[in-house]
């Protein structure tokens, strides 16, 4: 299928139109406000969009230091006038707001006298075994909708459209069964919700056979997950399923793995990146040099590591909008590099070139050097006879290489990844090389090139380290 302009059906019209527009204007107060907001501020000058970001990051620190414990205390430490300007230096020496500061003081961090009917609590999957519970301003949930939809429409896609899901994340997926879920799935959402945390043969027949049934012109995935629907497809010569766009997202995408999803799957893929706390931070328009991050919603930082090699850092997130737990200088956990470019598309959101997975996803050696897992795969990605790899590392003296072997893998493949590969580590630790039948994604459903085991530091194993 081609990604471009492609004329809805009168259903889909219908649905996005009336159904869609008549609940949000009745459940989401403030969408049809901040859907036109951010369709016109998208296009505002660099120098304007900061002056936007500067002003409700103004407020929400007056609002945090009146209103939260918590923040109060931080802001005082840091010695920020709250009600004053306040420099770049003593922005930059409050400290980064961490998942464990949300688990240990998540009722300080609340806002006193915030009604409790405008909040709404939320949750991560917790596929480490931590959940992370969080509230968000009912008019928060509104405007991240609106960003959402925003962002959905540089893919095509507009609310009344049928659209598939390969997903892992129970949380996401709506209820089955019932007169009052048929109608949500059939006249609301639109949405085919197809569970990739677990699947297997069986699993692939039924949804191609619901994916033929309904014939959704876009696909939501996870990386892995799409990567996986083209292998299906390609391997069982199945033609007739295709879509007009792909939104890959919660995962690291790779080149090959991008142009593998176009050349099945018919359609472009536009990355996404994003977290269930502040909901989309980044996307790619129709001109994929890069992803626009939602500044009017968020103010993202990329802060420098001693760990990370330049010009990677960590992601920081501020949530402009949220008011009942605001989420200030919050580490999300992942690696990104800001792109040099300037996007053809005449936006003025800044942009990410790239977001390299979890701060764990690198490998951190004896000789103090941290190699990208994911960047890693490039140098193997030419190979065809090896289907899928996956980086371990349990001590820094040491890296294993999962290796699901592909046709023609023999001692030659294998000699071939060693030379490779050491010219990397470079000595300095050892590489093991396992060949097995499969490589098990989280409990999320999420594939992870690199599951380390290593304490933050890199120091040796981590209590409790994921297997």
């Amino acid at each position: 299928m081609s990604g471009g302009r492609v004329h809805r059906s009168l259903g889909e019209r219908l649905c996005g139109g009336l159904v869609f527009a008549s609940w949000v204007a009745r459940e989401h107060r403030g969408y049809h406000e901040y859907r036109k907001e951010f369709e016109r501020t998208q296009f505002l000058s660099c120098e304007a969009l900061q002056s936007l970001q500067q002003e409700r990051l103004q407020r929400l620190v007056r609002h945090a230091a009146e209103r939260c414990p918590f923040y109060r205390e931080r802001f005082a430490a840091a010695g920020i006038d709250t009600n004053g300007a306040w420099s770049r230096e003593a922005w930059q020496r409050l400290p980064l707001l961490t998942k464990r500061d949300i688990q240990d003081h998540g009722e300080a961090m609340q806002a006193r006298e915030f009604p409790e009917n405008a909040r709404v609590r939320n949750q991560t999957g917790g596929s480490t075994g931590s959940p992370l519970q969080f509230y968000v301003d009912r008019r928060r949930l509104a405007s991240r909708m609106a960003s959402t939809h925003r962002h959905n429409a540089w893919t095509g896609l507009q609310p009344g459209d049928w659209l598939a899901q390969l997903w892992g994340a129970r949380l996401d997926q709506l209820p089955a069964g019932g007169a009052w879920n048929w109608m949500r799935r059939h006249l609301l959402y639109r949405t085919l919700d197809l569970n990739t945390s677990s699947i297997g043969e069986g699993d692939w027949e039924t949804y191609i056979a619901l994916l033929r049934r309904y014939r959704p012109r876009f696909l939501v995935s996870y990386a892995r997950s799409a990567v996986e629907l083209a292998e299906y497809l390609q391997e069982h010569k199945i033609t007739d399923i295709g879509f007009q766009s792909i939104i890959t997202t919660a995962e690291v995408l790779m080149p090959a793995q991008r142009a593998l999803i176009e050349q099945v799957l018919g359609g472009k893929v536009f990355n996404r990146y994003g977290c269930r706390e502040v909901s989309v931070i980044a996307s790619e328009c129709s001109e994929h040099s890069g992803m626009h991050v939602n500044a009017e919603a968020l103010l993202v930082e990329i802060v420098p590591s001693p760990e990370l090699p330049a010009p990677w850092g960590k992601v920081v997130v501020t949530d402009l909008l949220n008011e009942s737990m605001p989420l200030i200088r919050y580490e999300i956990g992942d690696v990104a590099r800001w792109a040099e470019n300037t996007c053809a598309c005449g936006r003025g959101l800044p942009m990410l070139a790239e977001v390299e997975g979890r701060t764990t996803d690198f490998l951190h050696l004896p000789d103090g050097r941290a190699v990208s897992g994911p960047a890693l795969t490039l140098v193997i990605a030419d190979l065809s006879n090896v289907r899928q790899v996956q980086f371990v590392q349990r001590e820094r003296e040491e890296v294993i290489l999962r290796v699901v072997p592909g046709r023609g893998y023999d001692a030659g493949a294998r000699q071939e990844l060693q030379r490779r590969l050491d010219l990397y580590l470079k000595g300095a630790a050892r590489l093991t090389i396992e060949e097995v039948d499969a490589i098990p994604t989280e409990v999320s459903g999420k594939y992870r090139f690199v599951k380390s085991e290593l304490d933050p530091a890199g120091r040796g194993k981590a209590a409790g380290g994921e297997a």
